[in-house]
């Protein structure tokens, strides 16, 4: 519990970082999950656009769900709350794809916070 407790002041802490902390743009992103969902929680992701506003991502996520429902979950969460004709999102060999639409520029992609246990999200540009 104590680890729990400290991963999730870690992420929460992360998310209030001013914007200057942010991940360099990227016309791609890659998350892959690690584990399991020991308990029912949100996964909130920011989506920092080339121009406009920033964009909050919020995919809830049930206990017991494996990695590849996580992903898919999260799939669908972002098909549903992103513009669609700004960027497209699949699931790609058991990881999740967000790419910018044509003529989009990059883009940033964070986890601002989690409060799903056992499951650890990674993030990578591509």
């Amino acid at each position: 519990m104590k680890k729990f407790l400290t991963t999730f002041l870690l992420v929460t802490l992360a998310g209030l970082a001013p914007a200057a902390d942010a991940p360099a743009p990227a016309p791609k992103w890659h998350v892959a999950i690690n584990g399991a969902a020991t308990s029912d929680g949100q996964m909130q992701f920011r989506v920092t656009p080339h121009e406009g506003e920033a964009i909050t991502v919020n995919a809830d996520i049930k206990q017991g769900r494996a990695e590849l429902f996580i992903t898919r979950d999260l799939g669908e969460a972002f098909k549903k709350q992103l513009p669609k004709k700004r960027f497209k999102s699949e699931v790609v060999g058991g990881t999740f794809l967000v790419k910018a639409g044509p003529g989009e520029g990059a883009f940033a992609l964070e986890l601002v916070e989690s409060t799903v246990a056992g499951a650890r999200i990674h993030i990578t540009a591509n």
